[in-house]
């Protein structure tokens, strides 16, 4: 395959950062491998907490340099800085997005100033695509679309909903964000000119869930591909498959404790399991406003066999990882969470719903599924899902080795062969409508 130039505009960017941050590390190193790239990152996140080029230059000073791969820092514009210091003042969160409104007129001013670089370097050198990669928001499709070479986005999302049917399960406070968040979101989707532009100018968008998917199926002019946001690492993790080691089946649950990540579901569905604390050892990792409540809960329904461990270091939880049977996933509204891949590295089946990027990471081979109807319904399946891996041991087994190779099918590298080749393909299509071939 012929190596490509290709540009890229990646706001999140860091080797030593999960979420966002991990997804532009992981795509452009691996991608490096087969086609030549300059990326346009952010040299500090909008709150300056984490700098991203420090990062990068310590990265390189203390790893071989990677051919291929020419990475440009851009500094945030003193307008975002600006609204920045507004976002302090208002919000309490002072790493994230703080208050959305801001966060996202901040974010639009620096990837103009990107989009002004890279059309200054697509003038001194050609480029056979560029690449809207992060964030992931499909809210912010940058301004690459603009510049006449075709144009690739993704992967991206946010446009997943929780059902109707658990909305009487919401406080009103989390009802009205819901509510407001749905109708932003139909607003900007079914309005915003960038967007509109951004659909119609893309040769390839990939999409992470089947909301995101069908949306930009039905009204993309190019090809929509669904991928997920997050990758495992499985070349460099020599995983062996899980066998029950004892009496009790050891159940691991991460994640933030709030709403959308609904820990009441699996209290409630252990709750109505026979014997649940001689049979079942629940560990729980993760901290959030609702982490007290749900200990009340616990205790409500006599759930003794459960550790609380709160927030750990990234190390101590794939310790957790390792040294677990099965990993429960109980929520009703993401993307797609990181956990489930780095489970699937470790050949840690997944119990979890049916919806998401869950719905296409997990199947039958690694995991088990629930579908996403109702509370009430999905405390049945997890319930259901449970007793039948306690009742058959080799179940258990058998979904570990599936995981293993589920892990190797959604590696980092096999997501940047799947668009390396895409790159490939569409400048071929290109060079072809240019000579009327």
């Amino acid at each position: 395959m012929e190596r490509l130039r290709i540009l890229v505009i990646a706001h999140e960017l860091s080797p030593n950062q999960g979420s966002e941050c991990s997804v532009g590390w992981n795509i452009v190193t691996n991608l490096s491998k087969f086609h030549d790239l300059t990326v346009l990152y952010a040299e500090t996140n909008q709150f300056n907490t984490s700098n991203y080029k420090i990062a990068v230059e310590q990265y390189e000073r203390e790893n071989e340099r990677q051919n291929g791969l020419n990475l440009i820092s851009i500094p945030q514009p003193r307008y975002t800085r600006f609204l920045v210091s507004l976002n302090r003042l208002i919000s309490q969160k002072k790493s994230a997005i703080g208050f959305a409104p801001l966060f996202y007129k901040g974010y639009r001013a620096w990837q103009k100033k990107a989009y002004i670089q890279a059309r200054t370097l697509s003038k001194a050198k050609s480029f056979d695509i560029v690449h809207q990669l992060t964030a992931i928001s499909f809210r912010e499709p940058g301004l690459l679309w603009k510049i006449n070479t075709p144009f690739v986005w993704g992967p991206c999302s946010g446009l997943v909903k929780i059902p109707t049917s658990f909305y009487n399960e919401l406080t009103k406070k989390e009802l009205a964000f819901e509510l407001l968040r749905s109708i932003a979101n139909f607003m900007q989707s079914h309005y915003s000119h960038r967007i509109i532009e951004a659909r119609k100018k893309a040769r390839m968008i990939y999409t992470v869930t089947l909301d995101d998917y069908n949306y930009f199926n039905t009204r993309a002019s190019g090809k929509v591909k669904q991928m997920l946001d997050v990758g495992s690492f499985s070349e460099s993790i020599d995983a062996l498959p899980r066998v029950k080691r004892n009496s009790q089946l050891k159940l691991l649950w991460i994640g933030r404790v709030v709403y959308t990540k609904a820990l009441d579901i699996l209290l409630y569905a252990m709750n109505d399991i026979l014997n649940v604390s001689q049979v079942i050892e629940l560990t729980i990792i993760g901290d959030g406003p609702l982490l007290l409540n749900y200990k009340s809960l616990a205790q409500k329904l006599n759930l003794n066999n459960i550790n609380w461990l709160g927030s750990l270091s990234h190390e101590d939880v794939f310790n957790h990882i390792k040294d677990a049977d099965v990993l429960v996933h109980t929520s009703i509204k993401e993307a797609t969470s990181a956990v489930i891949l780095e489970s699937l590295t470790y050949g840690l089946p997944v119990i979890c719903h049916d919806a998401f990027g869950m719905s296409y990471a997990i199947n039958k081979t690694c995991g088990i599924k629930i579908p996403l109807q109702s509370k009430k319904e999905s405390i049945k399946g997890f319930k259901k899902a449970i007793n039948d891996i306690l009742k058959d041991d080799s179940l258990l087994n058998n979904l570990s080795i599936g995981a293993i190779q589920r892990s190797k099918e959604l590696s980092w590298t096999s997501m940047a062969e799947v668009i390396a080749k895409d790159y490939f393909e569409i400048s071929e299509e290109s060079k072809k409508n240019k000579t009327g071939q």
